[in-house]
């Protein structure tokens, strides 16, 4: 599985600044949304959003752009169950090209052979990012999940102590100041999924190309890694000492086993 995550570089911002690179963060997840798609010929993917509202634009941002290149529908907790069936089973029979959704509705979906996920948004808890990008690279298929992280943090909706739980929610003021947004940390966020994880989550630019490693060589995502061909050959060959080694272990300790048993038994007697 590759696990790739794109961030952008911006100064420090004061407060002014703050509230304009957020808005511009928003803006420009849907364009590399649209960049990731094209980059690798994408005709399936989760895209998974932090929240319900951010479902529905990236819905709209997608169609606005093409129903056919970028067909998608919805799957979230305000969708009406008939819909939310429909929508899937849309999806799962190949009808549009991209199911969007919240975590709570990702959970428990079956879907096979998935070759791609896009995280819009960094999920709110690491361990929800394992369940996203697990959802690919299943059954030895080659899988790629891209993350879209930015570098400043970023205003958000966040409904704790909402009478209405967002809905029909409009304010924007801070939740320390009696609102319903938050300042969200992406670049601690990723930090800390880097470090529950002990690795390095790979950087790509914003064209969104990934850099394919000798051993992958060139990939379908989706299918069946091949076997064959040079690169895997010399894989194969660098690994085989560390085979070997193993192997005589193993026997050694089989055969340490095997004194000891019938010593014991022999002592015994």
């Amino acid at each position: 599985m590759n696990l790739v995550s794109a961030s952008y570089i911006f100064k420090t911002p004061c407060y002014n600044e703050k509230k304009t690179l957020s808005e511009a963060i928003k803006i420009l997840k849907g364009e590399y949304v649209v960049t990731a798609i094209d980059e690798h010929n994408m005709d399936a993917a989760i895209i998974f959003c932090r929240t319900k509202i951010d479902c529905d634009n990236l819905e709209r941002y997608l169609g606005d752009r093409g129903r056919g290149k970028y067909s998608c529908v919805c799957l979230h907790g305000d969708r009406k169950p008939q819909e939310r069936k429909a929508n899937l089973d849309k999806f799962k029979q190949k009808k549009v090209r991209f199911l969007i959704c919240t975590d709570v509705a990702a959970r428990g979906l079956d879907i096979s052979k998935l070759p791609y996920v896009i995280n819009v948004t960094l999920p709110d808890e690491k361990q929800n990012y394992i369940h996203r990008i697990g959802r690919v690279g299943r059954a030895e298929r080659m899988g790629l999940a891209i993350s879209l992280v930015g570098t400043v943090k970023e205003k958000v909706w966040y409904h704790s102590n909402c009478n209405t739980r967002g809905k029909g929610c409009y304010n924007t003021n801070l939740t320390d100041h009696g609102g319903c947004c938050i300042w969200y940390d992406e670049p601690k966020l990723i930090s800390d999924i880097q470090e529950h994880l002990d690795i390095t989550i790979d950087l790509v630019k914003p064209d969104m190309k990934v850099a394919i490693n000798e051993f992958d060589g060139k990939v379908t995502y989706g299918q069946r890694r091949k076997v064959g061909g040079g690169s895997y050959k010399g894989h194969i060959e660098s690994l085989a000492p560390a085979v070997k080694e193993l192997a005589e272990l193993e026997k050694r300790a089989q055969t340490s086993f095997i004194d000891l048993k019938y010593r014991k038994k022999f002592m015994t007697r």
